[in-house]
């Protein structure tokens, strides 16, 4: 190798370096360290300074050095040159397709090209095969969701069910995307799940926050599997033989610690039920913070009549437990629509039922087990109580 070569592998060899530790980042990154999508001219100090006979010394020394075409197209681009540019990223591309580098500084390239039908694939598969360009790569894949940007090459994504999707869909629905937008992507998931998962349960719980409740009920019964659709009712599991989900409109358990909230929830077995479980929720003695149980409901306008059984068991030093409907509003229960009697002392099991007028400009409810409040604003309990059977019907 002559010395000019030399000198030339050794100049690239430290830029390459430069590359690798920074450049990788600045594709999806800007200065703040906020994932974005790269506007026109915005390439690293480093593009602009390398010398483009240095890096076409090296690339007639090595036609292979992947980092030299890279850092080319950059100088190519800066100064205004994109056919040059482009030239020089597709020659790295059909030397290394699948390189983190060049599958990022492509789409990089393509996104201020506005080509943005080449770009998603790229992104496809550079989230696909390296995790850790996810965070700023969803962002993008994100931005351009919700512009509606190329739905044809979405549908193609999608229809081969990437593996990175549900965690797509979790980072969007957490960064505030608007979640309708996130529905068709969850829905191209639900059908070989159908179960509760992280990204079904952000999207749903958004959209009820939001006040989308018949969206946001839609889309929960789109996730359930298909043997639980049967039970579904204006109540969802009211004999509590299975295990909640704690998610969309499914029971919600506390998920205080015991010491924390004064009570605790459990669904075994027992005796004199119509099936072979029902619900026992239990008092420390301790002053109550929080509730037990709860399900959000989706009731329209109208009259209802909610009953159930129950088993109390040694409920004392307070005034007792209820069961309360309440109206929801942005994501927080207000005012109170009914209440059932009051749970005290100990008995056998026995029937009960209360109605229900839920009114005009509610869309969405919440049920859940609530412990009176003494004089003094606080709720102290002991004891347990059984509850099962529990269906809301109109009337």
């Amino acid at each position: 190798m002559s010395v000019a070569a030399r000198r030339a592998a050794i100049v690239v060899f430290a830029l390459a370096l430069v590359w690798r530790v920074l450049h990788v980042n600045a594709v999806l990154y800007d200065d703040n360290g906020r994932p974005r999508l790269p506007a026109v001219g915005q390439n690293s100090a480093a593009e602009a300074n390398v010398d483009r006979e240095t890096l076409r010394q090296a690339l007639r020394s090595n036609p292979g050095q992947i980092d030299a075409l890279l850092m080319l197209a950059g100088g190519y681009e800066s100064s205004g040159d994109a056919k040059q540019a482009s030239r020089a990223l597709d020659a790295a591309y059909q030397l290394a397709p699948d390189e983190r580098n060049v599958l990022a500084a492509v789409a990089e390239f393509q996104l201020r090209q506005g080509d943005v039908a080449r770009a998603l694939p790229l992104l496809d598969r550079l989230v696909d095969t390296y995790p850790e360009m996810r965070p700023g790569a969803f962002e993008i894949l994100g931005q351009l969701l919700s512009e509606g940007r190329e739905p044809a090459t979405w549908k193609r994504i999608l229809a081969r069910k990437p593996a990175w999707l549900g965690l797509f869909i979790v980072s969007s629905c957490e960064r505030g995307m608007d979640p309708a937008i996130l529905v068709p992507l969850l829905l191209e998931r639900t059908p070989s799940s159908r179960s509760p998962t992280p990204e079904s349960a952000c999207v749903i719980d958004r959209l009820r926050v939001s006040d989308r409740w018949q969206q946001a009920y839609q889309v929960w019964l789109n996730t359930l599997p298909r043997e639980r659709l049967s039970e579904v009712g204006f109540v969802f599991n009211g004999s509590f033989e299975f295990a909640p989900s704690g998610q969309g409109f499914d029971w919600r358990p506390t998920r205080a610690l015991e010491r924390d909230s004064g009570h605790s929830v459990e669904m075994p077995q027992a005796q004199g039920v119509s099936g072979k479980r029902a619900l026992r929720v239990s008092y420390n003695g301790k002053r109550q913070s929080g509730v037990p149980i709860a399900q959000y409901l989706a009731l329209a306008p109208g009259a209802y009549g909610l009953s159930g059984l129950a088993r109390p068991l040694s409920i004392t030093a307070g005034r007792g437990v209820e069961w309360t409907l309440r109206c929801v509003k942005a994501g927080t229960p207000s005012e109170t629509i009914a209440t059932s009697e009051r749970f005290v002392g100990s008995g056998d099991w026995r029937h009960f039922a209360f109605e229900i007028k839920v009114p005009a400009g509610c869309p969405g409810q919440v049920l859940q087990l609530e412990a009176l409040a003494t004089s003094d604003g606080y709720a102290y309990l002991s004891g347990s109580i059984w509850f099962d059977d529990l269906v809301l019907r109109h009337l």
